[in-house]
This record gives C-alpha cells, structure tokens and sequence, in this order.
C-alpha cells in the first residue's frame, strides 16, 4: 500500500486548509461587491474544448493536459484552466448578456512540480461575458487589487500590456519571424518549435538566454491597429486616474492563445517567496472566444489567482479561526463548562472542551497542539467568584472575566 500522496499535490493541513478556506471566502465578499455570482463547472471537460480555446501550440495542450479515453469512449481532459468551461456553460444553457462569473476550484497540468507550481493546483477566477468596455478591464483589475488588499497582500503592482487582435497581429507575426528567423541559432529548442507554430509564444520562454534577446524583438503593443490602441490607451488612462499602480510590459503575452487586447499580471514587489513563479495571478480580454465556440461575436474579459501560490506569500501572516478551548477542572465545573460551550457557539465563536480524564497540564497540551489562542479555565475558585479565567496562549497572559460578560469579551478579540 502507497502511503504517500500523487507527486505535484499536496494536503492542506491545519492551519493551512483553515487559511485556504478564508482566503476564498475573502474572495467571494470582494466579487459580490462587483455583482459577480458563482458558478460550478465539471472538473472534467471534452478534451475538443481545450484543443479549440487555448490553442494546440500553447505549452497547456502540448504537454500538460491530464487526458483519458472514458468506457464510453469519449475523449476527456481534467481542466487545466477555467474559462473554457465557463464560456460553454454560458452557451450551453443560453444565459442572458451581459453576465459576471466567478468560480473556486481545482486545476491539473502535468507540469515539473516546484515551488508555486502543482500538478493539482487552487484557482479563484472571474469572466465577465458580454462587456467590451476598457472600463471593464480596469474595473477587474482594481478588483483583485482590491481583494490582495482584503488578505494584506499589498505589496504588488500589476503588470499590463496589449496583444493586439486577428487584425493587427498577422502583420506583426511576420516583423517577428524575421526578427527570431535572424537569431535562430542563438534561441532554445522550445523555441525554435514556437516560431514554426505560433512565434508570439517565445515571448512565454522563461530561459535567461532567449529573454535577453528578446528584449530587442518587436512588440506587439508598438504595431497595434488604430481600435486596440485606442482601446489601450483608455486603459492606461483609467489606470492612472483611478490611482492603481502598474508597469507597462511590453514583453507579456500570456500563455494562452485566446487573449486580445487587454493582458495583465498581478506580480508580488517585494521579496517573494515564490522563486521563479513570479505572478500570482493574471488575465486579459478573449474577445474571440465566444464566436470560436459557436456563439455570436462577444466581448469577453476574465483572470485567474493562483490560491496556492497566495498562500505561499501570505505564510503565517492570515490569522485563521481563533479556536477557544474550555478546561475544566472538576464534576461540577465540566457541566457548567458544557453550558459555556453552548453559549459560546450560539454566538458564533469556535470552542472545544476538554475530555473529562485530562488534568489541566495535559489540557494546556491539548489546547496548545490545536493552535488554540484562548483557553478558559473554569475551577471551584471561579464558580465561586462567578468569574472565567481567560489565559491568552499567544501573549502567555491571563485575567479574570466576570461569566456574563465572556461573549462580549471573547467577541472584541
């Protein structure tokens, strides 16, 4: 028997699945606040979907997607991003325009697993579906500027850029072909294949070597047709106006094909735990998406987080629930402690009680292993002076609390 978990996954052990739980319920109180309403697509999707949206050259398709042939005989894939499955379900079942979506959930690439990169990985997304307005981009934006304030996450700026659209970038395909055709020798492997299939993808390549000569390529924010430049141009000056901090990189392209217009990266500014997986999350416009799937011609603009790459950053810093523990001392002092329990819980406050075999050092032991940050203590001494001894584990304090005031006292903690 395997006793160790799938190479590329990992298990969420307290505190940590208390603080993934937190931060995506951070997540749903900030959308809302932008009208956005959940939805809850399969983790499993006909394969066609991710070969028809994200592209058959995108590194997603040519080497990470997790796929499988059912007893059916149907070609499935577990997702390996999110907005494709949203955008068929918004088709599928003929939802009325415009819409705005958020969604929680696990993705799968096979991928070289490091830190901030699984093969199961946590990601918390939006699409808006039916809005083209450079307002919209920047709204978005602001909203997970928003939400990374929400968890104390503030150190980031964001990364943005244009990638043009079907009209502005054949023209710019073929400055860079003749650019990467001039340096072909110098450039790696992986890109040598991305210039026969798809050249804009070397800009993805994250070898020091190809990046500094990349530096001096065309880019594509600099040939842009006079639409998505106006449409940019808005952008930029909404960002300005509306005060969030950002850094033109032309450079970005995103990894997936179906981007136009619009693309940003939320990246950490100070010293990140992350390594070489700098951005913890990013987006941008599929103006084109809906129309390749079958539908009408529609705006569409989305991002993806990468929860588990979130809470690498956070570390320690998110406080999770504050679990209180009851210890009591005595028969007597356990059944008031029972009814304490109850009350505590009816206002809303996490408590345990000790089992009634355990002293009060073991207690301590107990409460100290749940990561407890209170502990009340409940003895013939305080039944008889109608008080609660409140000891704080974390600042290795204690006073005395009248028993009709412990709700109130616990609940400005």
């Amino acid at each position: 028997m395997i006793l160790s978990n799938p190479k590329g996954t990992q298990d969420f052990l307290p505190p940590y699945g208390d603080q993934k739980a937190l931060v995506e319920n951070e997540f749903r109180k900030v959308v809302s606040l932008y009208g956005f309403s959940e939805i809850v697509n399969p983790t499993f999707e006909h394969t066609e979907l991710y070969l028809r949206s994200t592209g058959l050259t995108t590194d997603i398709v040519t080497k990470q997607m997790y796929t499988f042939t059912d007893k059916g005989n149907r070609e499935l894939a577990l997702r390996p991003e999110g907005t494709p499955g949203v955008v068929r379900a918004v088709l599928q079942n003929k939802l009325k325009l415009p819409v705005r979506l958020f969604y929680i959930g696990p993705m799968f690439r096979y991928e070289r697993p490091q830190k901030g990169r699984y093969r199961e990985f946590f990601q918390l997304g939006v699409e808006v579906i039916g809005e083209s307005e450079p307002e919209t981009d920047v709204e978005i934006i602001e909203m997970g500027m928003r939400f990374f304030n929400q968890i104390n996450l503030s150190d980031l700026i964001v990364k943005v850029n244009s990638v043009g659209c079907p009209i502005c970038r054949p023209k710019f395909r073929v400055q860079l072909r003749l650019f990467l055709d001039k340096n072909l020798e110098q450039i790696c492997d992986d890109c040598k294949i991305r210039v026969e299939q798809n050249p804009m993808r070397v800009f993805d390549c994250k070898v020091e070597k190809c990046k500094e000569i990349y530096h001096d390529a065309p880019k594509i924010s600099d040939n842009l047709c006079y639409d998505c430049q106006n449409h940019f141009q808005a952008v930029l000056k909404e960002l300005n106006e509306r005060k969030i901090p950002f850094e033109l990189d032309k450079m970005m392209v995103r990894g997936l094909d179906y981007y136009t217009r619009t693309a940003f990266e939320f990246v950490p500014t100070g010293s990140s735990e992350l390594g070489s997986q700098d951005s913890v999350g990013g987006g941008g416009r599929y103006d084109n998406l809906v129309e390749d799937f079958g539908g009408p011609k529609t705006p569409a603009i989305g991002f993806a987080l990468g929860l588990d790459r979130i809470l690498i950053c956070l570390g320690n810093a998110l406080t999770s629930r504050k679990l209180v523990y009851i210890i009591a001392l005595d028969a007597q002092a356990l059944k008031q402690g029972r009814q304490l329990l109850d009350t505590l819980r009816n206002a809303e406050i996490p408590a345990l009680i000790n089992p009634p075999d355990k002293n009060l050092r073991a207690a301590l032991g107990i409460a100290d292993n749940l990561s407890c940050e209170y502990v009340i203590i409940i003895g013939a001494n305080e039944m008889q002076k109608k008080v609660y001894t409140l000891k704080n584990l974390t600042q290795r304090s204690q006073q005395e609390i009248p028993q009709d005031k412990i709700v109130e006292v616990l609940s400005k903690k």
